[in-house]
């Protein structure tokens, strides 16, 4: 039983990718490019994504749409945002994106 736990635990281990989140407001979003890509920047950034860096968001076309809602509505409430991406990702493309309350 113990080899099985540990087996499973190691296939998880080995299919997950470590994220990066980057907490702050969103300051502009572009929407020339929809509803193929969404890119926005936020007023501040990490190692991989520096502040003023534009961000990317790149799924479905629906999909797309309800995250360009979802930035619009940070921008004019000023609410904060986390925005993941993949650890090291240096193209900035978001993979979970969420509104904070505050």
């Amino acid at each position: 039983m113990n080899k099985l736990v540990v087996s499973a635990f190691m296939l998880l281990a080995f299919n997950s990718n470590a994220l990066e989140t980057i907490t702050g407001k969103v300051t502009v979003v572009e929407a020339t490019y929809m509803p193929g890509t969404v890119t926005f920047r936020m007023d501040t950034g990490n190692s991989s994504c520096p502040k003023g860096k534009w961000l990317k968001w790149t799924k479905t076309d629906e999909n797309n749409t309800v995250v360009y809602s979802t930035l619009m509505a940070a921008l004019v409430s000023g609410k904060k945002i986390n925005f993941y991406i993949n650890d090291g990702d240096t193209t900035c493309t978001g993979t979970y994106l969420h509104l904070l309350s505050n």
